[in-house]
């Protein structure tokens, strides 16, 4: 794909992020009706405003002729506690491409930048959260290097009773 740019967002951006989560959120409602709704308002203000005035903090997006295509809410989190291994990493919070440009390696490309990214800030690492359901992004993500290091588990309680 030609033209592509990747910047750091401004808040002039949001509504184009929006319209991209929007079509994401509705995929997570779909297979998760238990943890996940259909709604107006995915993010709140307090979220949004924290990636534009903390210094820790960014959202990336990848532009295509002048359309925003896909985004990445990303945060440097620099772990120096007593119990745990000093550590400097770049947590992915967020991470889409709009339905159209998917499969033609605009998610490759963000992950890349935000390698280096990463890279420039000092951070070791990159680590994100993922469902099991998305298996085509955790494939992307295995492809380019990611691997799993936990699990995160749940139990209905009111399952027991359904038996």
């Amino acid at each position: 794909m030609e033209n592509l740019s990747i910047r750091k967002a401004i808040k002039e951006d949001l509504n184009s992020i929006l319209k991209i989560k929007k079509q994401v959120h509705k995929l997570y409602a779909e297979k998760r009706p238990d943890l996940y709704k259909v709604s107006g308002v995915l993010y709140s203000e307090e979220f949004l405003k924290s990636f534009f005035e903390n210094n820790k903090k960014v959202i990336l997006v990848t532009i295509s002729d002048n359309e925003i295509i896909a985004y990445s809410f990303l945060e440097f989190i620099d772990v120096n506690i007593p119990m745990m291994v000093e550590r400097k990493y770049i947590y992915i919070h967020d991470f889409a491409v709009s339905k159209k440009y998917r499969n033609q390696g605009i998610a490759s490309g963000l992950l890349i930048h935000i390698e280096e990214y990463a890279r420039e800030k000092g951070a070791l690492k990159l680590e994100l959260a993922v469902h099991l359901f998305s298996q085509e992004a955790i494939k992307l993500y295995k492809k380019i290097g990611f691997t799993p290091r936990a699990v995160r588990m749940e139990k209905e309680l009111d399952s027991d009773k359904k038996n």
